[in-house]
């Protein structure tokens, strides 16, 4: 089972990356350590609102963006087959993404 707080760091990151920044320098960004940060996205954290404003500053998205893309939102204790698969898709590129996105319509065709 995910937890919430697993889910946003997962989110954290996907922003993050998408952003090109390291950790370093999204935790330069939002005055805070960068273990803080790790912690953060390791969902070994919850962070303080203050913190949550801040992160969606530094990464140019919408509070709710930290906590949901799409149709995707995060939940606590989530325990599906969409959280798993979000979960393996978080760290890819855009281009990976662009890949695994085409096998996925690809697939889909197939089904009854």
């Amino acid at each position: 089972m995910s937890k919430l707080e697993e889910q946003f760091g997962a989110l954290v990151r996907h922003h993050r990356k998408r952003a090109g920044l390291s950790q370093a320098q999204l935790a330069e960004r939002i005055d805070r350590q960068t273990n803080a940060v790790q912690r953060l996205e390791s969902g070994e954290a919850a962070p303080t609102f203050d913190t949550v404003v801040r992160l969606a500053e530094a990464l140019d998205v919408d509070v709710r963006d930290l906590f949901g893309v799409e149709g995707y939102a995060a939940r606590a204790n989530r325990d599906d087959p969409l959280n798993a698969i979000f979960k393996q898709l978080i760290g890819l590129s855009d281009a990976d993404l662009s890949k695994v996105s085409e096998l996925v319509a690809a697939a889909l065709k197939f089904r009854k």
